[in-house]
């Protein structure tokens, strides 16, 4: 059965402002294209057409731009997050009733990747229980961080004061259907948040395998002015 993709796109986007404007921080074009429809499009690209969009904040402008999907080759549902600062846990339980699958795929939606990252975890997820996707970065301590052995993860701490390495967890994803169970079991994080690391984490404690792949390319998450107009310039030095 064909794997579905979620995508969270419910955040304020508050660290980007004002350098976003009045957009959702999905929406914001790099290279003269709303970011979420270039993943879209590369999710369509790899067969994943059954796409469900986690939405919030300003939703009229993503779902007035994609309807139902059909004009980008793809299906389109939406789940609406009613506390968009519940943390990216609490995102994810919002689609339960819409994965069926397995596995599925997740991505967070701010995030900007060459599709060959996306073609790597697709494939490595054949012989895992599920898929992490990591980049060496310069400042661990604003991401989640992994510790790996070989191609195995075997812990997540999301933001840590003292990082355990400068592996980053990307916002790229295959996940196992229990990771639904498991966050019912994730308990507030000292953020205030329910954190889909400690999801993760449960079912890594509970010997599922979650397999690591590097993400080899183009990867950012933008966090300021300066890294928009970095992806902005990339991307459209690539087109």
């Amino acid at each position: 059965m064909q794997m579905k993709a979620v995508i969270l796109a419910a955040g304020m986007g508050t660290r980007l402002r004002p350098a976003i404007g009045e957009n959702q921080k999905t929406m914001v074009k790099y290279s003269e294209k709303p970011l979420l429809q270039r993943t879209v499009e590369v999710l369509r690209d790899k067969d994943l057409k059954d796409i469900v969009i986690v939405v919030n904040y300003m939703k009229e402008q993503i779902m007035e731009f994609f309807g139902d999907g059909s004009e980008f080759g793809v299906r389109m549902e939406y789940v609406h997050q009613e506390n968009p600062k519940g943390g990216t846990a609490d995102a994810v339980r919002c689609v339960r009733d819409k994965i069926s699958e397995k596995s599925f795929v997740l991505i967070y939606g701010d995030n900007i990747f060459d599709k060959k990252i996306l073609d790597a975890i697709l494939k490595k997820s054949e012989h895992f229980d599920g898929v992490l996707c990591g980049k060496t970065v310069a400042n661990p301590s604003k991401y989640g961080i992994m510790q790996v052995d070989g191609f195995h993860v075997k812990k997540i701490i999301e933001k840590p004061e003292v990082p355990p390495s400068n592996l980053a967890l990307t916002g790229l994803f295959v996940l196992p259907r229990e990771i639904f169970r498991a966050i019912e079991e994730t308990k507030l994080s000292v953020r205030g948040e329910y954190e889909l690391t400690d999801s993760i984490q449960i079912l890594i404690d509970e010997g599922f395998d979650f397999g690591f792949q590097i993400a080899e390319g183009f990867w950012m998450d933008p966090r300021d002015q300066d890294e928009i107009q970095m992806a902005d310039s990339f991307l459209k030095k690539s087109a």
